[in-house]
């Protein structure tokens, strides 16, 4: 039951993605705002917020690698270095995910 309850963060950021894949600006925004309501309600916001930063770095060099380095993707719409900034925030918030239901599964709690 609780890796289906903080799975959900992750299903609206499917949700969102759909509809405001166009919107570049408007979808990082609700990314960083999703993200740091997620980080802000656990228990755990240092480690999650360096998970998160870990996140967006790690993000940002496998995407600008995928567009500029190797080039075998290409977004409709980028904004830096042909990434959409949406994109890296939906690293750093798939990041702090990852970690909480890799606690559910080892420990039963995400903390």
């Amino acid at each position: 039951m609780q890796i289906l309850i903080h799975s959900l963060p992750l299903v609206l950021g499917i949700i969102l993605s759909y509809f405001f894949w166009r919107h570049n600006t408007d979808l990082f925004l609700i990314y960083l705002v999703l993200s740091l309501v997620v980080i802000f309600l656990g228990k755990d916001r240092k480690t999650e917020t360096w998970i998160f930063i870990y996140g967006l770095i790690a993000g940002f060099i496998v995407e600008t690698i995928g567009t500029e380095v190797s080039g075998y993707q290409k977004f409709t719409q980028p904004d830096l270095l042909g990434i959409p900034y949406w994109l890296v925030v939906s690293w750093g918030y798939g990041f702090v995910l990852m970690k909480r239901i890799g606690f559910i599964i080892k420990n039963n709690s995400p903390w």
